[in-house]
């Protein structure tokens, strides 16, 4: 699928048809038209290949071609709020950037041409260059792993709640996937960090922006979303030692049990065992015996008990 749009200076982006536009917006599952496009622009063939993959490096370089003018291609990671994985999430959206020409590719059922007009709708007036459209495009996505950065937080709370009181599998298994979600995050980040420090430097993309105010918030949202992921990444680390310690604990209290346990029973066995002998012993010849060497063996059982309860480990 196709959106066509003209973006001018000074007025309202509007859309168009495909014999009046300056901004081609394409639907990623459409490979044929995608090719099409490609060859109408003098693109290289690879340009939008991985568009689907939340592996796609963000980057920033330069093309060649003799349609465009001077064209550059940024690629940026975004995150969609959904319910699958982590992995379906992390959506690439790709910017072919020209003189005169501005081409979008993206993936996702949040990533059709309704994207950008949510962005119209809050930040229409202000589209009217093919820079501020991008430079628009990076804040909302940085506010979107913010958001996604907020609920884990609220997870990771309810995570060390249940650290405090269990073990059960459901946690450790929480865990394990609020891990892996920050994992995605973190290295998505860091990317796109490498990838917005290149784009700062291009004095012709800054000018065009025309907004420090703009590239201000956008480097604000930037450092508050990294922040959050470093905050947030050691917080679960010491979650996760607290499971351990947890577990440890409970380990300990369990061996104490048991060794406690063997000991008081060792003791009966022990004198069993000596008045199970075939050489004589007390009482052999008594019929009362038998009731006393028990009563001897329930009595020390029941000392021993006592004292290893009235015992403190600690010192």
């Amino acid at each position: 699928m196709f959106s066509y749009y003209y973006v001018e200076k000074n007025q309202r982006i509007t859309e168009t048809n495909k014999k009046n536009f300056n901004w081609l917006h394409m639907d990623g599952h459409n490979v044929d038209k995608i090719d099409q496009v490609i060859q109408q622009f003098d693109l290289p063939e690879d340009i939008f290949v991985g568009n689907d993959s939340p592996e796609e490096v963000s980057q920033i370089k330069h093309l060649d071609g003799e349609v465009l003018i001077d064209p550059i291609s940024i690629v940026l990671i975004d995150l969609i709020d959904s319910d699958e994985k982590i992995e379906k999430r992390l959506v690439p959206i790709s910017f072919v950037l020209s003189e005169k020409v501005l081409i979008t590719c993206t993936n996702g059922t949040e990533h059709k041409p309704e994207y950008f007009e949510r962005l119209f709708k809050e930040y229409g007036e202000k589209f009217d260059t093919f820079e501020k459209i991008i430079a628009y495009a990076i804040f909302n996505i940085y506010g979107h792993f913010i958001k996604e950065l907020g609920k884990i937080k609220d997870e990771i709370d309810e995570l060390e709640q249940a650290a405090r009181k269990t073990t059960k599998s459901e946690a450790l298994f929480r865990q394990t996937e609020l891990e892996r979600e920050l994992v995605y995050v973190d290295h998505t980040l860091q990317d796109q960090k490498h990838m917005l420090d290149g784009l700062w430097e291009k004095e012709e993309f800054m000018e065009k922006v025309a907004s420090d105010d703009l590239i201000y918030d956008i480097q604000l949202r930037q450092r508050q979303a990294e922040k959050m992921m470093a905050i947030y990444r050691d917080l679960l680390e010491s979650i996760g030692s607290l499971f351990s310690s947890m577990m440890s604990n409970k380990l300990n209290h369990l061996m104490k049990y048991l060794d406690s346990a063997s000991l008081i029973i060792a003791v009966p066995a022990m004198i069993a065992g000596i008045w199970g002998m075939n050489t004589g012993v007390p009482g052999e010849g008594s019929d009362a015996g038998f009731f006393m060497v028990v009563a001897v063996a329930l009595f020390l059982a029941a000392v021993i008990a006592i004292h290893l309860i009235r015992k403190d480990y600690t010192k």
